[in-house]
């Protein structure tokens, strides 16, 4: 099922409905506000013709006392008016339909309105006739075609064209406001990424919104029952590799005593064999010692440690063991401190493994070196085989090797260090082969800057 954004669905949504009710209450009124202009354009109409009625009565009982039948058949103005266009025409006609009188633009032909009061519609144009009293004369005014339906078409722009620039900054205030409102959410799942075996911490219900509060409640039973579980598996971890090491160690020695005791006899060999064996055992539950402290948070201490001392120390250290002492290339890369954010224990077990790492993998009695800087870094590469791309991304997995089976150790180191820089803010860099090499392998730790 693809996944949607509950920001966007709402802005589409309320901009949408915003649009469709705008939209709707603009058909409403122009509806509602054209039945009245249908009024205003029928009772101008009617008013018209009732106004020009006793005008024209007046004109034409003027004229029959004048007796004068050469006079033009139009209405007298008291003022002369330059020409115009007219909205409003108009006829005046006898009881015959005969035309006596009309408006400069109105037309000859009588008006095809019949000879009674009323509205009459003619395809387009609409006309009204006022009837005289005595029934001997009439008017008849014609609307011009389009005229009505100008304003009207005149009205519904003037009503949807703002939308067109209301719309967007509606879009912007809907956006703005599901933003702030969906903004809790965003600090929740923020808060959910910084929770991982190391920080299993319930989060802070407080300033939430009620809807969410209910769900960060049960998110935190379940970071508890997380948490205990977790707990307990790293304690049986610890505790089991914690009694384990002392019974294993004196049996190591038991086992070289014996080996000692056997030599030159044909069972010397099985009894070498076995304190090698009990070796790579008691290496086992070291690296599941340093796994469970790693797992504890032991990189997360931000005690200030001079890497470049500590560094010095594991490389020392290295270099009074037989036959690897030789090997050890140390370059201290500068004479000042580099101080970096970490806990040293931390820092050691780290550097331990990516310098067992590097003589285990490397060729017998080749070169590990060991260099501090540029920066906060530090870089271990030895010379062997090179490690394909498509196995340095799963190195850092738990037993995981490269090489599969035939590679020695346990395929914990990689991962300890791993996740003790990703506890202390920084990453481990892996490269094969190494920069500036044909071959050979090469582990950086990179430290945040300060």
């Amino acid at each position: 099922m693809r996944s949607w954004s509950i920001s966007r669905r709402l802005v589409v949504t309320l901009v949408v409905l915003i649009g469709g009710i705008w939209l709707a209450g603009s058909g409403i009124a122009a509806l509602m506000i054209r039945h009245e202009i249908d009024e205003v354009f029928d009772s101008s109409l009617q008013e018209t013709a009732q106004r020009l009625l006793p005008l024209a009565l007046d004109d034409l009982r003027r004229r029959d006392r004048e007796d004068d039948e050469e006079s033009e058949r139009t209405l007298v103005n008291p003022f002369s008016a330059e020409e115009h266009e007219e909205y409003l025409h108009y006829q005046v006609r006898d009881a015959q339909g005969d035309v006596l009188l009309r408006s400069h633009d109105a037309s000859a032909e009588p008006f095809p309105a019949p000879l009674k009061r009323g509205y009459f519609d003619d395809g387009d144009r609409r006309y009204f006739t006022e009837v005289a009293p005595d029934r001997t004369i009439l008017v008849q005014v014609a609307e011009l075609p389009a005229e009505r339906q100008e304003a009207i078409s005149a009205l519904g722009l003037g009503l949807t064209v703002p939308l067109l620039g209301l719309l967007p900054i509606a879009a912007f205030v809907v956006y703005w406001t599901v933003r702030r409102a969906t903004h809790p959410i965003t600090q929740v799942q923020q808060q959910i990424a910084k929770r991982s075996g190391e920080n299993l911490e319930p989060i802070d219900p407080r300033g939430l919104p009620d809807e969410l509060v209910p769900i960060i409640q049960d998110m935190n039973r379940l970071l508890e029952r997380l948490k205990a579980a977790l707990e307990a598996e790293r304690a049986f971890a610890a505790n089991s590799a914690h009694e384990l090491r002392n019974p294993i160690a004196a049996a190591r020695a038991q086992a070289e005593l014996i080996a000692e005791n056997l030599r030159g006899s044909p069972d010397h060999a099985r009894a070498i064999q076995l304190v090698g064996v009990l070796g790579q055992l008691g290496k086992r539950i070291e690296k599941m010692l340093q796994l469970a402290r790693a797992e504890a948070g032991l990189g997360l201490d931000r005690t200030e440690t001079d890497i470049l001392a500590v560094t010095q120390l594991v490389a020392a250290d290295y270099a009074r063991r037989p036959q690897l002492g030789e090997r050890v290339v140390f370059d201290p890369g500068t004479a000042e401190p580099v101080i970096v954010a970490i806990d040293p224990d931390a820092l050691g077990i780290a550097l331990q493994n990516l310098m067992d790492n590097a003589f285990a993998h490397g060729r017998p009695g080749t070169p590990v070196s060991v260099a501090v800087g540029p920066g906060p870094r530090i870089h271990i590469v030895n010379e062997g085989p090179v490690v394909g791309s498509d196995e340095l991304a799963d190195l850092t997995e738990r037993f995981t090797r490269a090489g599969a089976t035939r590679a020695p150790g346990t395929g914990l180191g990689l991962s300890i260090v791993d996740q003790i820089m990703r506890q202390a803010g920084g990453r481990l860099d892996l490269a094969s082969p190494a920069p500036g090499k044909k071959d050979g392998f090469a582990a950086t730790l990179v430290f945040p800057a300060r």
